[in-house]
């Protein structure tokens, strides 16, 4: 079908409402007697698509998807996938883009196209980039570092659609029981003594389902396991139950290699008692080099384009394996068909254009051209990832170390899910003593027998069945790690901000002048500002003086610094500044791509110089470490 047959169909769709020849034809620039013929052509080939009253057209909005669907058009239709389109378009085409035929691309007329581009500017304004139109030619202006971090902040937005829920995947795959998949794997779990996290158990979920889905179709992988390395017995058998139970539910049978699979991708999610599972160092062995190579030159290329870092052990594991399944599908011409391909390319552009760039990589070391539907299960793993990734930034983790964890079955795990699920991610659960010192990183041990080694974490003990004192000392300990956490983000800025030459102490400046003056110059000399500085400082003092009581923070208003940094300096003998006597002064200078680390530090910053008798602390000390720690000690965290 062609463009303007494509193009009238997408505009009837964002009409609720009869639209009349008149219009259409305005709004698609030809005249009346094209767009009945338009509409002819489109109801010829597509029998009563659009039907035609005296108040105008409207279109079957079923057919007119299809329609949509089917010509591989996956054009924006909201105001907000247009943003996103938009953005991701001009940062791909640094020559710019022409107005026009950006209209024509997205259906849209100009006087729409001007409406979007208002967002896109606000857009890029939060991330210091500018939009310009030199005659109809739109282009972005900033530094490659601010457009990689926008479109870092666009990928996140978009995994908010929620990657991991097992209500998507029943909604996507309506005739597979996923409850009857999940309750299957728990029960099997707790016979072999596995324990896996919420977030590892949607992402299994959502495998097996798919695995159901294509064994149904018949596309089975029927690759030679005897070419593969061996799996452990025991790991073997959890697999192998696992897919009798579902067999016999859903009528299908599973390949000695569709076995392998899922037993590969159950060891890589699931924690067993001992850690002899597939690891990052042993991951070659199962998946072959020349499959590790080309997913690690994926991640790579992930981090260094658009600012997201998917070396996570766990993911780089399950990653890999999705990837040497494809292939091995690829040889086979078995491909996955995707429900939710459409779904996805709409609802998630950014995160699918990210697959499509990985399916490059693929085709560029492989020669294998990878489908539309198999690059929508790339996006899976991206978007779950992502969306774990956020999570797991505002939760602390734990592992959980219980001896007798067979007998408890999960419900202390569930009872402890029950109070801190918003908080805390229990990411192991731990059975044997000889474990201990393999134990992944976490924040923290919860044990429910008495541990003293040393295992270089915090370890909180608690009873078998979870008491008020037992939810007591937990939450205090969830608090504690925020805390530090805090903390030492606020040391980290400060450690970066303030350098040795930035910490002074000096009884010879009088007054305000003199101490702007030779600090700015200071700051000038080491490259940290240019020379206009020092009258920006003056200029910002006029309005309203930056002195607070005993202790001053001059700055200026705008964020032009070459580099950021705090400039220290502590007078015995008080500096007059605004008639106002200060034994403090902090000179900050900002780079605009350093703001949100002035949001940060400002205001906490502030709060603790106000305290009296904290300042007559904080003055006394000898050095630049010093200063910072005394700094971090008094933050006061709020939550």
């Amino acid at each position: 079908m062609g463009p303007k047959l494509i193009k009238l169909i997408r505009i009837l769709m964002m009409h609720t409402k009869e639209m009349t020849a008149s219009a259409l034809a305005a709004e698609m620039g030809v005249s009346e007697r094209s767009i009945k013929n338009y509409i002819s052509e489109i109801n010829d080939n597509h029998p009563q698509t659009i039907s035609s009253s005296r108040k105008g057209y409207t279109i079957h909005a079923e057919a007119g998807r299809k329609i949509l669907n089917n010509s591989g058009t996956h054009i924006p239709q909201s105001s907000k996938e247009r943003l996103v389109y938009i953005i991701n378009l001009l940062i791909k085409q640094e020559a710019g883009i022409d107005a026009y035929d950006l209209c024509d691309t997205i259906f849209i007329s100009y006087s729409t196209l001007k409406n979007e581009l208002g967002a896109v500017k606000k857009k890029l304004g939060q991330f210091d980039l500018k939009l310009f139109n030199q005659k109809d030619n739109l282009f972005i202006e900033g530094l490659e570092k601010n457009k990689r971090r926008l479109l870092s902040s666009i990928l996140y937005d978009e995994s908010n659609i929620n990657f991991v829920s097992l209500k998507t995947i029943q909604h996507v795959f309506p005739d597979i029981e996923i409850e009857y998949i999940k309750n299957t794997l728990l029960n099997i779990f707790d016979q072999y003594q596995y324990f896996v996290n919420d977030y590892s158990l949607i992402n299994i979920v959502l495998h097996i389902t798919i695995a159901i889905d294509r064994i149904k179709n018949h596309n089975i992988n029927t690759q030679d396991v005897n070419e593969l390395a061996k799996i452990r017995y025991h790991e073997y058998e959890l697999a192998n139950q696992v897919t009798k139970d579902l067999e016999n539910h859903f009528h299908i049978t599973y390949s000695e290699a569709e076995i392998y699979e899922l037993a590969l991708l159950l060891i890589s999610r699931a924690t067993t008692i001992d850690y002899k599972t597939i690891t990052t160092a042993n991951l070659e062995n199962f998946i072959g080099k020349e499959c590790f190579d080309l997913v690690e030159e994926m991640i790579q290329s992930v981090n260094a384009y658009y600012y997201i870092d998917l070396s996570e052990p766990e993911f780089l594991i399950r990653f890999a394996i999705h990837i040497r399944n494809l292939l091995q599908r690829s040889k086979n011409q078995q491909f996955s068909k995707n429900p939710l391909t459409e779904e996805i390319k709409t609802s998630c552009p950014l995160i699918y254009d990210v697959s499509v760039y990985l399916s490059g990589i693929i085709k560029d070391r492989t020669g294998i051209m990878i489908n539309d539907d198999e690059i929508a299960y790339i996006t899976f793993h991206l978007g779950s990832t992502l969306e774990a990734q956020k999570s797991l930034n505002k939760k602390v983790t734990a592992v959980l170390y219980c001896p007798n964890y067979y007998d408890l079955n999960v419900r202390l795990t569930d009872t402890i899910n029950q109070h801190f699920s918003c908080e805390m991610l229990i990411t192991n659960i731990l059975t044997e003593e000889s474990v201990l010192e393999q134990v992944p990183k976490c924040d923290f041990m919860i044990s429910t027998v008495p541990h003293h080694g040393y295992l270089g974490m915090d370890i909180v003990h608690i009873g078998m069945f979870l008491t008020d004192k037992d939810i007591s000392v937990i939450r205090n300990k969830i608090t504690s790690v925020r805390v530090s956490k805090k903390k030492a983000t606020f040391k980290s800025y400060l450690e970066m901000l303030i350098i040795p030459e930035f910490f002074e102490r000096r009884n010879d400046l009088k007054t305000e002048r003199d101490s702007i003056e030779y600090m700015a110059g200071k700051m000038h000399r080491l490259g940290y500002v240019d020379e206009t500085f020092q009258e920006d400082i003056y200029m910002r003092e006029k309005l309203s003086s930056t002195a607070f009581h005993d202790f001053a923070i001059p700055h200026a208003m705008k964020m032009h610094a070459e580099k950021t940094g705090l400039n220290i300096l502590i007078s015995n003998s008080p500096v007059s500044w605004n008639e106002k006597p200060v034994s403090l002064i902090i000179m900050m200078c900002f780079n605009k791509n350093d703001r949100y680390i002035f949001n940060e530090i400002f205001e906490p910053l502030t709060m603790m110089l106000t305290d009296r008798e904290f300042m007559k602390k904080l003055i006394q000390v000898k050095d630049h470490k010093a200063f910072i720690q005394m700094l971090t000690d008094n933050l006061e965290v709020t939550f």
